[in-house]
């Protein structure tokens, strides 16, 4: 079996992941925070005010949650990259369209179905999975395409 380039290198392996990582839990708050943000607040019933007390309240365990819960995600993309084997850039971004979409439809759609949630809310929150996992396969294929060159020197 061989194995893609980056699996050969713990210590790229490990920065792939944490450039992942990074990337997705800010591209959480550029989402939420900067784009959507009056939106997403009305959606979710809460004024900016409110939210900022909520995070001081929680102080370091909300930022920290954060970036676990991205890593958490982005290493179960990369576990299913791996296993899938793939190595052409639409592989890896179709293996992360499909990681993304078994989280938004069970866990977003129940959100709206058993605990009635806007719609609108949802589909926000489902273009920001599905966008945040391109973004994650992205940084995985640029890191395997440089890693893949890196290690035939």
């Amino acid at each position: 079996m061989t194995l893609p380039a980056i699996h050969k290198k713990p210590l790229l392996l490990g920065l792939a992941l944490a450039l992942a990582t990074i990337a997705f839990s800010q591209w959480g708050y550029f989402w939420y925070a900067m784009v959507f943000d009056d939106v997403w607040q009305s959606l979710i019933g809460h004024s900016e005010l409110e939210l900022i007390q909520l995070a001081e309240r929680r102080g370091w365990v909300q930022t920290f949650n954060t970036y676990f819960i991205s890593f958490v995600q982005a290493s179960g993309l990369l576990a299913l990259l791996f296993w899938s084997r793939v190595k052409s850039f639409f592989g890896y971004q179709a293996i992360a369209a499909i990681c993304s979409l078994f989280i938004v439809v069970p866990a977003l759609g129940n959100a709206v179905l058993f605990a009635g949630q806007s719609t609108s809310l949802w589909i926000l929150d489902s273009f920001h999975f599905c966008l945040g996992y391109a973004g994650m396969a992205l940084i995985f294929w640029i890191s395997q395409s440089v890693f893949a060159r890196f290690l035939k020197e």
